[in-house]
């Protein structure tokens, strides 16, 4: 059969001693290489997990990710020269030709390199870091993931939201400084608003004490905002460290409901006045 000459021929000229042999010799350098790669990343983890832990424990947790996804990059693109190096492949035309590719892929995808430069300098300025909570417009919630393209942020319904890079030109972090806790409420038109005032800054004071460890400056009570259609607003405020804002609001709408009601201060509802009239109180009725 003619075919089955041809494969013989064929494997003939293919499969010689010499040829398994320089075969079983690219083999071994491959999977050396496959095998030193995964070596140096590993330790390559190891150190960086190691000089991180010098840094705060949330920078660390921010830029750990980050570190590893630059070696694997690194790693892999070495890997894949020295492979090609190894079937005699001329790497450096095709080095070449993908630094031309890149560069027409660039302009097409500068919405992606966007995502990149932005994350590069996230990270550089230390704008956000894993655990931070932020709004990003209608998203908000707390920094799982912050990459060079990408950050992850959980919301407290639980979803989670990936954001890219680049969107994050305007956005607000609540872990960095410190925070206010802010209580509004009424007094009724019928209370002495002085009294209130005063019952109000007792209470603030006394809980500011009761909670020194969360607390950065004394509360302020701003008096009678504005007039209502129940009463008047007043507006409790505390200057507390960050991520402690909501448990402090919630302690201090606590205390003032408890006081307000001990000393029989009313918080009002909402409410309306209607005046009732007999034709006589209304005056001479227009005749038709």
């Amino acid at each position: 059969m003619v075919w089955r000459e041809l494969l013989a021929g064929l494997r003939g000229k293919l499969v010689t001693p010499e040829k398994l042999a320089v075969t079983l010799s690219k083999l071994i350098d491959i999977v050396l290489i496959v095998a030193g790669a995964m070596l140096i990343y590993a330790l390559a983890r190891v150190l960086a997990r190691r000089l991180l832990k010098v840094t705060r424990a949330r920078r660390a947790a921010t830029y750990i990710n980050v570190v590893r996804s630059i070696m694997g990059y690194v790693i892999f693109f070495f890997v894949l020269v020295l492979i090609l190096r190894v079937f005699g492949v001329n790497y450096t035309a095709i080095l070449a030709g993908a630094g031309v590719l890149g560069l027409a892929v660039g302009f097409g995808a500068q919405t992606l390199i966007r995502d990149f430069i932005s994350g590069f300098f996230l990270l550089l300025e230390d704008l956000i870091r894993v655990g931070d909570y932020i709004t990003v417009g209608d998203v908000e919630g707390t920094v799982e993931v912050v990459g060079m393209r990408v950050s992850k942020v959980r919301a407290f319904n639980g979803t989670l939201h990936v954001v890219p890079n680049g969107e994050l030109t305007r956005f607000g972090n609540q872990s960095r400084g410190h925070m206010r806790a802010i209580v509004a409420f009424d007094l009724a038109y019928e209370q002495d608003a002085a009294k209130g005032l005063a019952l109000a800054r007792e209470v603030a004071e006394q809980w500011a004490k009761d909670n020194a460890d969360e607390v950065i400056e004394s509360p302020v009570v701003a008096g009678l905002l504005r007039f209502g259609e129940s009463g008047v607003q007043v507006r409790v405020a505390v200057k507390v460290r960050p991520g402690q804002q909501w448990a402090a609001e919630q302690g201090l709408r606590l205390a003032l409901k408890q006081s307000f009601d001990a000393a029989g201060t009313e918080i009002p509802f909402s409410r309306r006045v209607v005046y009732l009239r007999s034709d006589s109180e209304a005056g001479p009725q227009p005749k038709s």
